[in-house]
């Protein structure tokens, strides 16, 4: 005899075998046209692939619209990672992963994301431990200051050692971040953070560390000075080329500062002079004429250009005092007649 529970049982599994029965082998949720639409290209692909014939035109069609999808997403997700933003970087990635067919660049992009948060954080919390640094440096100093001034009173509630016990922990963080600095070049920081560091414990200080620092920091100088060098050598080129006096004036008092020297700002400074050397004896030429022709302020004007490039020629200067006193004696001359013009 079969209790009332076994008699349910069985017409619960003749009930699902046959509706078993008059269901597709191939079940799926959403059509092939709604995963598209909803860019779910892997189930879409999937989908298609179970399909007997496979449409290898709609299989290539979906392919090319991942693809095209793809390189959408991860300009999208680029550009979150130039703004930041990791945790929408983070999900845009997550949905493309789980949406495209063999996403090779999953790794790496999720690796660049780490790698540029992990910077942020390291810079947020480098400025954090060297302002806690200094809050500390002041506090002690503050309580100092108190133990001079109440050196015969016991404060109950507020101990000098709670300070001092704080100095050791943050040191080995400066430490820690000066490392993580110092492993990606970042010299500047790496050193700030050693020195407050060591300013803390002075047990921490390391001549390797010291050595390092101060050999990446040279380094980086002499890689920035090498940089403006090249950079200063090719607009004093530029303009010489195209006889720009004024910016070669520029140009060429930079580099003649000793942090540049070297032979090829030593060659450039030189074709430097010389174009504004022969400049300057053109102008020298035109004002001569001018002068006897008796166009006295034009011929200063051009004898003022030509000292501005030559200033030690003392020819042109005693050239130039010379017309101006003529100058100012015809300007005397011409307000005087014009005086007793209004006067008549």
């Amino acid at each position: 005899m079969f209790n009332r529970a076994t008699i349910l049982w069985l017409l619960y599994c003749s009930a699902l075998l046959s509706g078993c029965a008059s269901t597709p082998i191939n079940f799926w949720q959403s059509s092939t046209e709604q995963l598209i639409e909803n860019h779910h290209y892997q189930q879409a692909l999937e989908q298609i692939s179970a399909d007997t014939p496979i449409d290898q035109a709609l299989l290539l069609k979906v392919k090319k619209l991942a693809e095209v999808q793809r390189k959408k997403r991860i300009y999208e997700i680029g550009l979150l990672i130039k703004q930041q933003q990791w945790g929408r970087a983070r999900e845009a990635l997550k949905q493309l992963d789980s949406n495209q067919p063999n996403l090779i660049s999953f790794t790496t992009l999720n690796l660049l994301i780490d790698k540029a948060q992990f910077e942020e954080e390291r810079l947020v919390n480098t400025q954090l431990a060297l302002l806690e640094a200094q809050l500390l440096v002041i506090q002690l100093a503050q309580q100092d200051l108190s133990d001079r001034i109440y050196y015969d009173k016991i404060n109950w509630f507020f101990s000098g050692e709670d300070l001092k016990n704080q100095k050791q922990p943050l040191a080995e963080k400066l430490l820690r971040l000066s490392t993580q600095a110092l492993l990606i070049n970042d010299y500047k920081n790496a050193h700030l953070a050693y020195e407050k560091a060591i300013e803390l414990d002075s047990q921490l200080d390391t001549g390797e560390l010291t050595i390092a620092i101060n050999t990446g920091l040279t380094n980086q100088y002499n890689k920035a000075i090498s940089e403006r060098r090249n950079s200063l050598i090719k607009q004093l080129s530029l303009a010489i080329s195209i006889q720009d006096f004024d910016y070669i004036i520029k140009i060429q008092e930079i580099l003649s500062h000793k942090s540049f020297y070297g032979p090829d700002v030593d060659w450039i400074l030189s074709e430097a002079k010389k174009i504004r050397s022969e400049h300057s004896r053109r102008l020298d030429e035109i004002a001569k004429k001018e002068y006897r022709k008796g166009n006295i302020s034009f011929a200063v004007t051009q004898w003022q250009q030509a000292l501005q490039l030559t200033p030690s020629k003392i020819k042109i200067q005693e050239k130039l005092i010379r017309a101006q006193k003529v100058q100012r004696k015809l300007e005397k001359l011409t307000a005087s007649e014009k005086s007793s013009f209004l006067n008549y």
